[in-house]
Protein backbone atom coordinates (compact mmCIF):
# COMPACT_ATOMS: atom_id res chain seq x y z
CA UNK A 1 0.00 0.00 0.00
CA UNK A 2 1.28 3.58 -0.66
CA UNK A 3 0.54 6.58 1.24
CA UNK A 4 0.84 10.60 0.78
CA UNK A 5 0.64 13.67 2.65
CA UNK A 6 0.69 17.16 1.48
CA UNK A 7 1.41 20.44 3.48
CA UNK A 8 0.91 23.84 2.39
CA UNK A 9 1.57 27.31 5.02
CA UNK A 10 1.58 30.65 4.04
CA UNK A 11 4.25 32.76 3.74
CA UNK A 12 5.05 35.07 6.78
CA UNK A 13 5.99 38.12 4.07
CA UNK A 14 2.70 37.16 2.28
CA UNK A 15 1.18 37.43 5.73
CA UNK A 16 2.76 41.06 6.85
CA UNK A 17 1.87 42.27 3.13
CA UNK A 18 -1.60 40.98 3.01
CA UNK A 19 -1.16 39.04 -0.09
CA UNK A 20 -2.58 35.53 -0.60
CA UNK A 21 -0.28 32.12 -0.48
CA UNK A 22 0.96 30.89 -4.20
CA UNK A 23 1.81 27.37 -3.11
CA UNK A 24 -0.59 24.55 -3.90
CA UNK A 25 0.12 20.98 -2.98
CA UNK A 26 -1.36 17.71 -3.37
CA UNK A 27 -1.26 13.75 -3.75
CA UNK A 28 -2.90 10.81 -4.69
CA UNK A 29 -2.42 7.56 -3.16
CA UNK A 30 -3.75 3.45 -3.41
CA UNK A 31 -3.12 0.16 -2.99
CA UNK A 32 -1.39 0.43 -6.57
CA UNK A 33 0.50 3.75 -7.21
CA UNK A 34 1.51 7.09 -5.39
CA UNK A 35 1.41 10.77 -6.78
CA UNK A 36 2.59 13.84 -5.24
CA UNK A 37 2.86 17.42 -6.27
CA UNK A 38 3.58 20.96 -5.68
CA UNK A 39 3.71 24.17 -7.42
CA UNK A 40 4.60 27.77 -6.79
CA UNK A 41 3.48 30.57 -8.27
CA UNK A 42 5.39 33.28 -9.17
CA UNK A 43 5.85 36.31 -6.95
CA UNK A 44 6.71 39.22 -9.16
CA UNK A 45 3.89 41.85 -10.34
CA UNK A 46 3.20 40.38 -13.55
CA UNK A 47 2.48 37.21 -12.52
CA UNK A 48 -0.73 38.46 -10.03
CA UNK A 49 -3.07 35.56 -10.53
CA UNK A 50 0.20 32.63 -9.65
CA UNK A 51 -2.13 31.25 -7.10
CA UNK A 52 -4.21 30.17 -9.67
CA UNK A 53 -1.72 28.67 -11.64
CA UNK A 54 -0.33 26.52 -9.01
CA UNK A 55 -3.82 25.31 -8.14
CA UNK A 56 -4.13 24.19 -11.65
CA UNK A 57 -0.61 23.09 -11.95
CA UNK A 58 -1.43 20.91 -9.31
CA UNK A 59 -5.05 19.48 -10.37
CA UNK A 60 -4.24 18.88 -13.69
CA UNK A 61 -1.10 17.32 -12.64
CA UNK A 62 -2.44 14.53 -10.40
CA UNK A 63 -5.44 13.95 -13.15
CA UNK A 64 -3.45 13.39 -16.00
CA UNK A 65 -0.94 11.13 -13.72
CA UNK A 66 -3.78 9.03 -12.65
CA UNK A 67 -4.97 8.01 -16.03
CA UNK A 68 -1.71 7.60 -17.32
CA UNK A 69 -0.98 4.68 -14.47
CA UNK A 70 -4.59 2.90 -14.36
CA UNK A 71 -3.70 1.73 -17.85
CA UNK A 72 -3.59 -1.92 -17.47
CA UNK A 73 -0.37 -2.08 -19.66
CA UNK A 74 1.18 1.00 -18.71
CA UNK A 75 4.02 -0.54 -16.65
CA UNK A 76 5.51 -2.62 -19.56
CA UNK A 77 5.17 0.47 -22.08
CA UNK A 78 6.77 2.85 -19.75
CA UNK A 79 9.25 0.29 -18.84
CA UNK A 80 10.24 0.06 -22.82
CA UNK A 81 10.15 3.70 -23.80
CA UNK A 82 10.39 5.50 -20.74
CA UNK A 83 11.58 8.89 -22.13
CA UNK A 84 9.27 8.84 -24.89
CA UNK A 85 6.11 8.72 -22.45
CA UNK A 86 7.99 11.24 -19.71
CA UNK A 87 8.19 13.46 -22.51
CA UNK A 88 4.54 13.28 -23.95
CA UNK A 89 3.85 13.52 -20.01
CA UNK A 90 5.78 16.89 -20.02
CA UNK A 91 3.68 18.24 -23.31
CA UNK A 92 0.35 17.38 -22.25
CA UNK A 93 0.73 19.11 -18.43
CA UNK A 94 1.99 22.30 -20.10
CA UNK A 95 -1.03 22.13 -22.81
CA UNK A 96 -3.73 21.52 -20.36
CA UNK A 97 -2.35 24.05 -17.61
CA UNK A 98 -2.18 26.58 -20.29
CA UNK A 99 -5.77 25.40 -21.35
CA UNK A 100 -7.29 25.66 -18.07
CA UNK A 101 -5.95 28.92 -17.60
CA UNK A 102 -6.67 30.07 -20.90
CA UNK A 103 -10.41 29.21 -19.85
CA UNK A 104 -10.38 30.86 -16.45
CA UNK A 105 -9.52 34.23 -18.13
CA UNK A 106 -12.28 34.09 -20.27
CA UNK A 107 -14.56 33.45 -17.67
CA UNK A 108 -12.88 35.95 -14.91
CA UNK A 109 -12.00 38.94 -16.45
CA UNK A 110 -9.47 40.96 -15.11
CA UNK A 111 -10.25 43.62 -12.23
CA UNK A 112 -8.64 47.44 -12.38
CA UNK A 113 -7.47 46.59 -9.23
CA UNK A 114 -5.48 43.24 -10.02
CA UNK A 115 -3.02 44.84 -12.19
CA UNK A 116 -1.23 46.91 -9.22
CA UNK A 117 1.56 49.03 -10.83
CA UNK A 118 1.50 47.65 -14.35
CA UNK A 119 0.34 49.90 -17.19
CA UNK A 120 -2.10 49.37 -20.03
CA UNK A 121 0.77 49.46 -22.27
CA UNK A 122 2.37 46.37 -20.36
CA UNK A 123 -0.65 44.36 -20.11
CA UNK A 124 -1.48 44.78 -23.69
CA UNK A 125 2.17 43.38 -24.54
CA UNK A 126 1.54 40.35 -21.85
CA UNK A 127 0.83 37.20 -22.60
CA UNK A 128 -2.13 35.19 -20.66
CA UNK A 129 0.04 32.47 -19.53
CA UNK A 130 2.02 34.96 -17.29
CA UNK A 131 -0.36 36.58 -15.04
CA UNK A 132 -0.45 32.28 -13.80
CA UNK A 133 3.25 31.94 -14.27
CA UNK A 134 4.02 28.85 -12.16
CA UNK A 135 6.79 25.98 -11.34
CA UNK A 136 5.58 22.12 -11.13
CA UNK A 137 7.21 19.38 -9.46
CA UNK A 138 5.99 16.10 -9.35
CA UNK A 139 7.15 12.35 -7.91
CA UNK A 140 5.38 9.11 -8.89
CA UNK A 141 6.13 5.31 -7.55
CA UNK A 142 4.50 1.95 -8.05
CA UNK A 143 5.68 -1.56 -7.61
CA UNK A 144 8.91 -1.57 -9.81
CA UNK A 145 9.53 1.53 -11.37
CA UNK A 146 9.45 5.13 -10.22
CA UNK A 147 9.77 8.60 -11.91
CA UNK A 148 10.00 12.63 -11.42
CA UNK A 149 8.78 15.28 -13.48
CA UNK A 150 9.80 19.11 -12.89
CA UNK A 151 9.87 22.38 -14.28
CA UNK A 152 11.61 24.74 -12.05
CA UNK A 153 12.89 25.54 -8.80
CA UNK A 154 11.93 23.27 -5.57
CA UNK A 155 13.61 20.17 -4.02
CA UNK A 156 13.06 16.88 -5.53
CA UNK A 157 14.34 14.05 -2.76
CA UNK A 158 14.30 10.00 -3.04
CA UNK A 159 14.72 7.45 -0.11
CA UNK A 160 15.90 4.60 -1.29
CA UNK A 161 14.86 1.35 0.21
CA UNK A 162 18.64 0.71 1.45
CA UNK A 163 18.01 3.98 3.30
CA UNK A 164 19.81 6.53 1.04
CA UNK A 165 18.58 10.30 1.04
CA UNK A 166 18.82 11.97 -2.72
CA UNK A 167 18.67 14.36 -5.03
CA UNK A 168 18.34 12.84 -8.30
CA UNK A 169 17.80 15.50 -10.52
CA UNK A 170 16.98 19.39 -10.15
CA UNK A 171 16.71 22.45 -12.92
CA UNK A 172 19.74 23.20 -13.83
CA UNK A 173 17.61 26.55 -15.49
CA UNK A 174 16.92 28.09 -12.08
CA UNK A 175 19.31 30.22 -10.38
CA UNK A 176 19.05 33.59 -7.80
CA UNK A 177 15.44 35.37 -8.33
CA UNK A 178 14.64 32.74 -11.97
CA UNK A 179 12.76 30.08 -12.43
CA UNK A 180 12.16 27.66 -15.33
CA UNK A 181 7.96 28.59 -15.82
CA UNK A 182 4.97 26.39 -17.07
CA UNK A 183 4.73 30.51 -18.78
CA UNK A 184 7.65 29.85 -20.24
CA UNK A 185 6.84 30.25 -24.31
CA UNK A 186 8.98 27.18 -24.65
CA UNK A 187 8.62 25.73 -21.39
CA UNK A 188 8.68 22.05 -22.66
CA UNK A 189 12.21 22.66 -23.60
CA UNK A 190 13.04 23.56 -19.82
CA UNK A 191 11.18 20.26 -17.93
CA UNK A 192 13.63 17.70 -16.56
CA UNK A 193 13.14 14.17 -15.19
CA UNK A 194 14.06 11.04 -13.74
CA UNK A 195 13.43 7.52 -13.80
CA UNK A 196 14.31 4.50 -12.35
CA UNK A 197 13.22 0.72 -12.46
CA UNK A 198 13.14 0.26 -8.87
CA UNK A 199 10.13 1.34 -5.97
CA UNK A 200 11.82 3.75 -3.47
CA UNK A 201 10.77 3.54 0.14
CA UNK A 202 9.41 7.26 0.25
CA UNK A 203 9.56 10.38 -2.81
CA UNK A 204 9.06 14.21 -1.56
CA UNK A 205 8.75 17.21 -4.13
CA UNK A 206 8.98 20.41 -2.52
CA UNK A 207 8.97 24.26 -3.13
CA UNK A 208 11.64 26.38 -2.78
CA UNK A 209 10.74 27.89 0.35
CA UNK A 210 11.14 24.88 2.06
CA UNK A 211 14.90 24.19 0.57
CA UNK A 212 15.93 28.62 1.26
CA UNK A 213 15.10 27.62 5.13
CA UNK A 214 18.10 25.14 5.55
CA UNK A 215 21.63 26.24 6.07
CA UNK A 216 22.80 23.89 3.51
CA UNK A 217 21.80 20.92 0.78
CA UNK A 218 23.18 18.29 3.33
CA UNK A 219 20.55 19.84 6.50
CA UNK A 220 17.93 19.91 3.87
CA UNK A 221 18.34 16.18 3.41
CA UNK A 222 18.58 15.25 7.12
CA UNK A 223 15.22 17.11 7.41
CA UNK A 224 13.64 14.19 4.71
CA UNK A 225 15.04 11.81 7.38
CA UNK A 226 13.14 13.06 9.78
CA UNK A 227 9.76 13.43 8.21
CA UNK A 228 10.18 9.31 7.87
CA UNK A 229 11.13 8.89 10.83
CA UNK A 230 6.91 10.82 11.74
CA UNK A 231 5.29 8.64 9.37
CA UNK A 232 3.74 6.09 11.67
CA UNK A 233 0.99 8.40 12.18
CA UNK A 234 0.35 10.27 9.14
CA UNK A 235 -2.20 12.85 10.33
CA UNK A 236 0.19 14.00 13.46
CA UNK A 237 2.92 14.14 10.97
CA UNK A 238 0.90 16.79 8.91
CA UNK A 239 0.12 18.78 12.06
CA UNK A 240 4.37 18.77 12.59
CA UNK A 241 5.12 19.83 9.41
CA UNK A 242 2.75 22.67 9.17
CA UNK A 243 3.65 23.65 12.43
CA UNK A 244 7.13 23.36 11.53
CA UNK A 245 6.66 25.38 8.09
CA UNK A 246 5.56 28.01 9.81
CA UNK A 247 7.60 28.51 11.84
CA UNK A 248 10.04 28.05 9.39
CA UNK A 249 9.32 31.17 7.16
CA UNK A 250 8.99 33.13 9.54
CA UNK A 251 12.38 32.90 11.04
CA UNK A 252 13.70 32.09 7.87
CA UNK A 253 12.39 33.49 3.82
CA UNK A 254 9.27 34.31 4.59
CA UNK A 255 8.17 32.57 1.50
CA UNK A 256 5.06 30.04 0.75
CA UNK A 257 6.25 26.48 2.07
CA UNK A 258 4.68 23.28 0.54
CA UNK A 259 5.05 19.74 0.72
CA UNK A 260 3.94 16.71 -0.95
CA UNK A 261 5.26 12.92 -0.35
CA UNK A 262 4.37 9.60 -1.24
CA UNK A 263 5.73 6.55 0.75
CA UNK A 264 5.18 2.70 0.81
CA UNK A 265 3.35 1.69 4.37
CA UNK A 266 4.34 -1.68 5.48
CA UNK A 267 2.01 -2.57 8.20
Amino acid sequence: MIRGIHATVIGDSHIRRHTVCQDSSGVYADEDFGIAVVADGHGSAKHFRSDVGSRFAVKISVELLKKYMSQPDFKNQFKQHPEFILQQMEKQILMKWREAVEEYHKENPLQDEERGSLTEEEMARMRIPVIYGSTVLIAVMAEGFSFGLLLGDGGFVVLSRKGRIFIPVEDPNSHANYTSSLCNTNACLYFQHWYSEEEPAAMFVSTDGLFKSFASEEDFLKYHGLIVQMLGDPEKAKKSLKKNFEKRTREGSGDDISIALIYEDRE
